[in-house]
């Protein structure tokens, strides 16, 4: 029969489709493939058949039971050579050094395997030891490529090596005593070295480079131009420059698209758009690319060049078949050019009566920068910072109209307090202080002064930088804050952060910690109930039905669990403007209820793989100072990194999660004063405020509910029932069970016999 290539061997194997490997029952103990009999060995192993004549033939053809093993982990080598298949050659290695310590190849390949350096010294001493040179020689060279392992390396073990890089009967590449010299900080005869080569690993040019012992000009000059990247990380102009000398020797790569990629990313948009509109027609690899096209029409849009309608309509048509990158590059054209459109509303525009962020299309386009992999392009920082700076402009001048506006009526005469409290406001964002002082000044000679007005002063000082001026206005809006009991997260902070920056000035400790419990609280108290918390006013609590459930339902009340109760790990996380410097508190609490009233995971995640319960409480609105409710947003955890320390750090500490989570859909009660929060059903105007106004309207028992447990839950609910006035609606209890009709969901169903 012709010869069958080992790849398709290999790969039979691997499928076990061992019809097609039947011909080697008769040539397996030949010896015109020096594979075969190790190839036979892992046939009968995974038919799981007697392979002891196998063993017996690999041992008589190597000569010793070590040399056999050895052979067949260097057959498994070639069969399972992925990266999480090696543990398998690593095993027979392992074996075969077991039964002989001093087996160079088995160490070496252990090492190839597994990475065990020891094992690649021992291997290096014995070949050294039986003169074993060119084997030394091949191995120093392999061991070259194999840069990943060298920070395992000892001291002791670099210098063994060097001795035998340097012994004139070992032959090996001159570049592998570069990295001897770099790890035993032989600097001199490294740089020396480095001098007469033509190319260096980036690693060793970088960690000189960040020494100040080479010049940037000198490290460019010793890269492969692939490795500019790793070495300049963020200077992408200098980088462009690197590949398009590369590209000016005359060698096929860097190819087209690559270079029209960093041209993009370095801002030479004039380069890109030269690179494609000259492209050959004979050029078919580039013919059938995406992506340059996709950077062609970025660049088009950065210089402001009309759009290409041709090659629009072309990438338009394949819009639902793209992936990877070319549906990343497509989402920033689009956005692109909606942050255009936005920009020419802007020019377009003498008067702003809105800031930009009610405006649909930029809406839009923060909705399109929640993409997790449009986060992670490299792009998606410049449409960004671009986005940033268009608001920052729109909403300068939306301040600056509104503060025209508000002018004219202030000399007019017409103002409102709430005028007045707009247009210090107003002043204060288009950084017009001595404006607002003066103002406002005026106003108090007349009006009597509130804490928002003492407030507003003591800003407009601060952005001054008079800090002390500023702090004396903050103090009388604290005082009158004290005296209204009418308490402001705001304020609260004003005064502490500009306290906390004047030498001269302390704030006693037991006011200190009265402030803070207040700024907590009031900042709790902005997110409250409103239409949109939740359907029709319900949530939905799942849970195991256990002793602290049972509790929480006799004794109506929700438990809120601390940061070491939660199932994720990364669930209020540590933040860097979180510390205990930072006037929020670290010591929140929550309970999680859902939207979801009938979710497969959330029955097995929370509620004892449906043998627990779901309870759907009704909410009136109303809740105790110091506890909050607020949905959950769900992002991309690229974009959570990159905000981490930015606005909004409650809203990130508190209420966001990773979009792993958002099958939850999620409402969250929390505050830092207590771990339980009883409710009631509010009756006015008899109300206990310590309390939040809810009651429970149902329980739902798992499709798997233990059936001992029935009777007790129908007890809860009657007792509940029973302390119910005859207006109040009562517990109904359901089942959970899988649909007839759709063996894939399951229905919930009234029960009445249970009630």
């Amino acid at each position: 029969m012709s010869k069958i290539d080992d790849k398709k061997i290999i790969n039979w194997i691997k499928n076990q489709e061992f019809s097609k490997l039947t011909f080697l029952d008769n040539c397996w103990q030949s010896d015109e493939n020096e594979w075969y009999l190790g190839f036979y060995y892992f046939i009968q192993y995974l038919k799981q058949e007697c392979f002891d004549d196998v063993i017996a033939e690999v041992t008589s053809r190597h000569g010793d039971e070590s040399s056999a093993y050895c052979y067949l982990g260097d057959t498994a080598n070639n069969i399972y050579n992925s990266f999480n298949e090696q543990h398998i050659p690593a095993c027979f290695y392992r074996h075969a050094i077991k039964l002989n310590p001093n087996n160079a190849h088995a160490h070496w390949g252990l090492f190839i395997t597994d990475h065990y350096t020891n094992s690649c010294i021992t291997s290096l001493k014995l070949d050294y030891e039986n003169n074993e040179f060119k084997h030394l020689g091949h191995r120093i060279d392999i061991l070259h490529n194999r840069r990943s392992s060298f920070s395992y390396f000892t001291l002791q073990d670099w210098q063994f090596i060097k001795s035998l890089i340097q012994d004139r009967n070992v032959t090996c590449r001159s570049d592998m005593l570069v990295f001897v010299y770099f790890y035993l900080d032989e600097v001199e005869d490294c740089l020396a070295l480095i001098e007469s080569m033509k190319a260096v690993s980036v690693e060793i040019i970088e960690a000189y480079f960040n020494r100040n012992l080479i010049s940037k000009e000198f490290a460019l000059s010793k890269l492969y131009y692939w490795e500019v990247d790793k070495l300049l990380s963020d200077d992408n102009k200098a980088i462009y420059q690197a590949y398009v000398k590369e590209s000016e020797q005359g060698n096929p790569n860097p190819s087209r698209q690559v270079l029209i990629q960093k041209a993009f990313q370095a801002g030479e948009y004039e380069d890109v758009v030269t690179y494609h509109e000259t492209a050959p027609t004979d050029d078919l690899h580039y013919r059938h690319d995406i992506n340059g096209r996709l950077y062609y029409l970025l660049a088009l849009s950065h210089l402001k060049q009309p759009v290409n309608k041709q090659i629009l309509e072309f990438i338009n048509a394949k819009a639902d078949t793209l992936h990877g990158e070319s549906k990343v590059l497509y989402q920033a054209l689009r956005c692109k050019h909606k942050i255009e459109k936005l920009e020419r509303l802007f020019l377009e525009q003498t008067h702003f009566n809105e800031p930009i962020n009610i405006w649909g299309t930029y809406q839009e386009v923060k909705k399109v920068f929640d993409s997790p992999d449009l986060i992670k392009h490299q792009i998606y920082e410049h449409l960004n910072s671009e986005l940033k700076l268009l608001k920052t402009k729109w909403n300068d001048a939306y301040y600056t109209s509104q503060l025209a506006d508000l002018k004219v009526k202030l000399s007019n005469g017409d103002m409102s307090s709430d005028d007045f409290l707009r247009l210090y406001n107003c002043g204060i964002e288009c950084n017009e202080f001595d404006f607002v002082i003066e103002n406002v000044t005026k106003f108090h000679a007349s009006n009597k002064p509130t804490m928002s007005s003492y407030n507003c002063i003591g800003v407009c000082h601060e952005r001054k930088k008079e800090l002390s001026h500023a702090f004396e206005y903050y103090e009388l809006a604290v005082k009158l804050m004290r005296s209204s009991k009418d308490y402001n997260h705001i304020i609260i902070g004003n005064y502490i952060n500009c306290a906390e920056r004047l030498p001269d000035v302390k704030i006693a400790e037991e006011e200190y910690n009265d402030l803070r419990r207040r700024y907590n609280a009031d900042l709790v108290n902005q997110f409250k109930w409103d239409t949109f918390t939740a359907k029709s006013g319900r949530l939905f609590k799942y849970s195991p039905f256990n002793i602290n459930s049972i509790d929480a339902l006799t004794n109506q009340y929700f438990y809120l669990a601390s940061k070491s109760q939660l199932n994720d790990p990364i669930e209020l996380p540590t933040l860097s403007k979180l510390d205990s410097s930072n006037l929020i508190d670290t010591n929140y609490r929550i309970c999680s209820l859902s939207n979801n009233n009938n979710s497969m995971l959330m029955w097995s995640h929370y509620a004892q793989e449906h043998q627990g319960i779901m309870v759907e409480y009704w909410f009136g609105g109303e809740f105790p100072c110091g506890v909050g409710i607020e949905q959950v947003s769900y992002t991309d955890e690229s974009k959570r990194n990159l905000e981490k320390d930015s606005y909004a750090v409650f809203n990130q500490y508190l209420l966001t999660k990773n979009n792993d989570w958002s099958y939850e859909d999620e409402v969250r009660i929390f505050t830092n004063v207590k771990e339980k929060i009883h409710f009631e059903n509010f009756d006015y105007p008899n109300t206990d405020r310590t309390k939040i106004n809810a009651r429970i309207c149902s329980i739902t028992l798992g499709c798997d509910f233990p059936d001992d447990k029935i009777k007790l839950i129908a007890n809860i609910a009657n007792t509940i029932n029973s302390n119910r006035e005859s207006y109040e609606p009562k517990v109904i209890l359901r089942e959970s069970f899988i649909s007839q009709d759709n063996c894939f969901v399951s229905v919930r169903r009234t029960t009445p016999c249970l009630a």
